[in-house]
């Protein structure tokens, strides 16, 4: 029998699998609350506790809109759309809802540090090959996006994951004066404060608003 302790944590984790389509945007969220959620994200494992990803939290109301814009498939990516589907909608783009929250995380790769000094040192050998460092690289930032999303459900928040975005929306002003080379977002996590109980509820008709439920997986213990 589960512990009461566990059915809880279990259920956050089941609300950190939904995606969030609707914000409380007239809610603000604590400084502290931000510092700590990045504080999460930047606690997980890392391939020999190297500094491969950067986190970076959005909190202005107008800079997320910006990049919610973004939350669509990119021209290069509208052949995985069927005809009808096209059809449907506004020149062809899938406008997501879900990074349109009260805070927007946004994990982009350092490929410097592919080459740097503390992995010459560390890893003894020569740079991993670029596919291989990315792959490793992406798995590393969803340990820490996970990490974000399930800390913020346990404090009432809600996220929603978005890994569709035309890189030509981007608003690249916005990131250049931190040196982030837009190219290298990986992931973006919509986190706040839900508007409604139903995640997939949006009062804009022209959101993506579809769940499909997960199978039933196999729990396999040998």
């Amino acid at each position: 029998m589960q512990s009461n302790e566990q059915e809880l944590f279990l259920k956050t984790v089941k609300n950190f699998q939904h995606c969030q389509r609707n914000f409380d945007l007239s809610q603000t969220v604590d400084d502290l609350i931000i510092d700590w959620l990045l504080d999460v994200g930047y606690s997980t494992p890392t391939k020999q506790n190297l500094d491969s990803f950067e986190i970076v939290c959005v909190k202005d109301r107008k800079k997320i809109k910006e990049f919610s814009i973004s939350a669509t498939n990119g021209p290069d990516e509208r052949h995985f759309l069927s005809a009808s589907t096209l059809a449907e909608l506004e020149n062809g783009r899938i406008q997501n809802p879900q990074t349109d929250a009260n805070l927007l995380f946004l994990f982009f790769i350092k490929p410097e540090t592919r080459v740097s000094e503390d992995r010459l040192k560390r890893e003894r050998g020569d740079p991993p090959p670029d596919e291989f460092w990315i792959r490793c690289t992406n798995l590393e930032i969803g340990l820490a996006a996970s990490a974000i999303g399930i800390a913020a459900n346990t404090i009432g928040m809600r996220t929603g994951f978005c890994r569709c975005f035309d890189f030509g929306a981007l608003p690249v002003e916005f990131l250049e004066p931190y040196n982030i080379n837009p190219k290298h977002l990986q992931v973006m996590l919509g986190v706040g404060y839900p508007l409604y109980d139903n995640h997939t509820l949006h009062t804009d008709g022209k959101f993506e608003s579809s769940s499909f439920p997960k199978d039933i997986p196999r729990k396999l213990v040998i």
